[in-house]
């Protein structure tokens, strides 16, 4: 098991717009690379997300996730590991149900990269995320 430990602090900023997709896809790229490794070798990818203060995911933090996918600003496997994180934390919820499937529209692909697909989302299938989104 090669877990690494995913900063709330950096999550969360990601989330709230501080810190751009592609600097934050390049500083959890190590941790990514660990959880598939872990994934391919055991078939289960482990999540270990540091402690911080509440942090409610809203619409705005969920757009900011599918347009990160979108415009390609972050590679399709950080994303499905940035959701599994978010669904994962203890201290990140949900404002409401939109923000929850948006999540979980990126999160519920992690096991597709075993198998070496490297784009599990169409470009249709994204958009029409971020079109439910209000």
């Amino acid at each position: 098991m090669q877990s690494s430990l995913m900063q709330h602090s950096s999550l969360v900023a990601f989330l709230s717009g501080i810190l751009t997709a592609e600097a934050f896809a390049e500083e959890i790229a190590d941790e990514v690379g660990a959880f598939y490794a872990d994934l391919h070798e055991t078939r289960h990818g482990f999540i270990d997300i540091s402690n911080g203060p509440n942090f409610v995911m809203d619409q705005a933090a969920a757009r900011l996730l599918l347009h990160a996918i979108a415009t390609k600003k972050m590679p399709a496997e950080a994303a499905v590991y940035v959701a599994d994180c978010i669904v994962a934390s203890d201290d990140i919820e949900f404002a409401d149900e939109a923000t929850r499937d948006a999540v979980s529209f990126v999160e519920d692909d992690s096991s597709l990269f075993v198998d070496g697909r490297s784009e599990i989302w169409t470009q249709k299938e994204i958009f029409s995320a971020l079109e439910k989104l209000n």
